[in-house]
């Protein structure tokens, strides 16, 4: 494809050609007319002189003398052929001499095709004519000066072109500069970078693209922030509880069965259920609006005690009803979580708790392998309804009453666990599994999504299980080199695809994790970039520098970014406009019987 670039230097050069090409044609004609008529004049100055010179020896007949003058003018080289010839026509004396144009090329020779320069004198002694002399110039001498003229105006030419390319070069790039700019500008555009170009172009017509990118950058940006916004309060009437901002029952209940079996693998998790008992009695004694304060204490305090968890879920069910999920703890910390939420929130002030004391009931449940979200809630609520019959502040939990004999693998002792996954990691003991991803409604393959597995003797742990204990031992970082340094061995070079790979929390916010990856993806140019890492949506609300900072590292290195669990969290979307991201994946709560769903 020629460039712009390339085009303005070509025309540079075809209009130094053609003007040169004129100036040498005319030059070259009128200094061959010079040239004729010098050799002409020449010529016939020459016969005259010697003619008057020859005309004493001429008269005695002294051919000795006349050949001696003939032989001194012959010798200069200028003329072809010299003759001396009496009065009756016989040739006393001749000096001829081949046309020699030696170093002068034949198309050159065509080329000018000087004509031939005679002249003639009469030789007379004493008002007596003797004879004639007759000289012709010799065209060889003309040829060569020409040529040597013609030759060294090529090399001035070619001194002045390459002057000329080299400042039209320097000149060009300048006037270039605001049109790279400009295409830097648009393809910042498309990764929804809404730059706008401060340095205008000095050239006018520069001038009025670059403002008109100015004006199209801006305006784009506010139909982006607008759209956003529009989303924003959409996911919010949809999925958002009116009074206290957290979850409603629909969003709860949508991340609840997504969750359970998701590309992880299996979970364990605790969910209780805590309900305000006689709010009824609440709103007559205080208000609705004081109502609602305290619901929205209820949800600002749950909120502050299970930011720190990755992964909970906290809604609002129902009237004075909220329920919250934790995955991926062990039951003894689901134990004491339970225990400590229950006191924190029967410690909730509200103007009228003289009056009217704050009944809390929570119904508790903890399973290690959750295979149902529904029948989740159901124990919970039914524990929730115990803890309701005996009045008061109570809590209950649901006890799984499971007796197969056999402990499930996620009941290891803390020690053990930190143990086993320090060993997998300094042995390599994972196995990597690539999972095609297809468009719709195509089918053609984007790319490959990885999972990666535990070996632990004949059994396969699945990520679910193993990397929130490594996030917990402060492992999650060795983990990941882990899986990116297996899969840069693995993959295939010609694969047209992208790779896929989740990090964890921990490395996204390792600043120590950033450095190796860097140097790791420079020494590996072309697994970086086939890489796509995935973040989940919430790491942005807890620490979106963080993940600025590790997409800076990535995107020098060719790698980009893609967002999981798209959609969960109450972020605004505002960072979709300035963080460049490759996809977006929608989590299956939103997907999930989609169909059936009006909102």
């Amino acid at each position: 494809m020629v460039t712009l670039f390339r085009q303005l230097i070509i025309a540079v050069l075809i209009l130094l050609t053609a003007l040169y090409g004129g100036n040498l044609t005319v030059s070259l004609l009128n200094t061959r007319t010079l040239v004729d008529e010098q050799m002409h004049v020449h010529a016939q100055d020459t016969a005259s002189s010697l003619a008057l010179s020859i005309s004493q020896a001429a008269q005695a007949g002294d051919l000795a003398s006349l050949e001696t003058y003939f032989n001194a003018v012959s010798d200069s080289g200028f003329f072809q052929r010299l003759a001396f010839t009496d009065m009756d026509g016989n040739l006393l004396i001749e000096r001829k001499f081949p046309l020699d144009v030696a170093g002068v090329p034949d198309w050159f020779t065509r080329l000018v095709d000087l004509s031939s320069s005679d002249g003639s004198a009469e030789v007379n002694s004493n008002w007596i004519r003797i004879g004639t002399v007759s000289v012709t110039s010799h065209q060889g001498q003309a040829y060569r000066n020409l040529w040597e003229v013609m030759t060294q105006e090529l090399i001035w030419f070619a001194l002045v072109t390459a002057l000329a390319c080299f400042l039209a070069y320097g000149a060009l790039r300048l006037l270039m500069l605001p049109l790279q700019r400009v295409e830097k500008q648009a393809n910042a555009i498309c990764s929804q970078d809404f730059s706008i170009q401060e340095k205008l172009p000095r050239t006018r017509e520069l001038r009025h693209v670059v403002e008109a990118m100015n004006r199209m950058s801006s305006k784009l940006k506010k139909v982006f922030e607008n759209q956003l916004d529009i989303i924003s309060r959409l996911q919010m009437q949809s999925f958002r509880d009116p009074v206290t901002g957290i979850s409603n029952r629909t969003d709860f209940d949508n991340r609840l069965n997504s969750f359970v079996k998701d590309e992880k693998g299996q979970h364990c998790g605790a969910l209780m259920i805590f309900a305000i008992a006689d709010f009824g009695g609440i709103n007559e004694v205080a208000g609705r609006e004081e109502g609602n304060n305290l619901l929205k204490a209820f949800a600002a305090k749950l909120s502050e005690d299970m930011k720190q968890l990755d992964g909970s879920i906290i809604a609002r069910r129902q009237g004075p009803e909220f329920s919250v999920f934790v995955p991926d703890i062990t039951e003894d910390e689901a134990d004491s979580l339970a225990a400590n939420l229950f006191q924190h929130l029967l410690g909730i002030e509200w103007v009228h708790r003289n009056q009217h004391p704050l009944n809390l009931g929570m119904g508790f449940t903890y399973c290690q392998e959750i295979f149902n979200g529904p029948e989740l809630l159901s124990e919970a609520d039914m524990a929730l309804r115990q803890a309701r019959a005996f009045g008061g502040s109570q809590w209950r939990k649901f006890s799984d009453l499971q007796s197969s004999g056999v402990a499930p693998v996620i009941s290891r002792p803390a020690v053990e666990w930190k143990t086993f996954i320090r060993e997998s990691i300094k042995s390599g003991n994972t196995l990597l599994h690539l999972q095609d991803v297809f468009s719709v409604p195509y089918k053609s393959r984007l790319g490959k999504e990885v999972f990666t597995r535990f070996m632990d003797g004949e059994n396969q742990l699945s990520a679910g299980i193993i990397v929130p204990l490594a996030e917990r031992f402060g492992l999650s970082s060795d983990l990941d080199k882990l899986v990116l340094e297996k899969l840069s061995a693995v993959i295939d070079p010609d694969y047209p695809g992208y790779y896929a790979v989740n990090l964890c929390n921990g490395s996204i916010r390792s600043q120590n994790f950033a450095n190796w990856l860097g140097e790791f993806l420079s020494a590996h140019a072309g697994f970086a970039r086939k890489l796509v890492v995935e973040i989940p949506e919430y790491i942005l609300n807890i620490d979106q520098a963080s993940v600025r900072r590790l997409q800076i590292v990535l995107s020098k290195q060719g790698a980009t970014i893609g967002i999981d669990h798209f959609g969960l969290e109450s972020t605004a979307f505002g960072y979709l406009s300035s963080l460049p991201i490759y996809y977006l994946k929608v989590h299956r709560s939103f997907t999930r019987r989609l169909e059936s769903n009006p909102d």
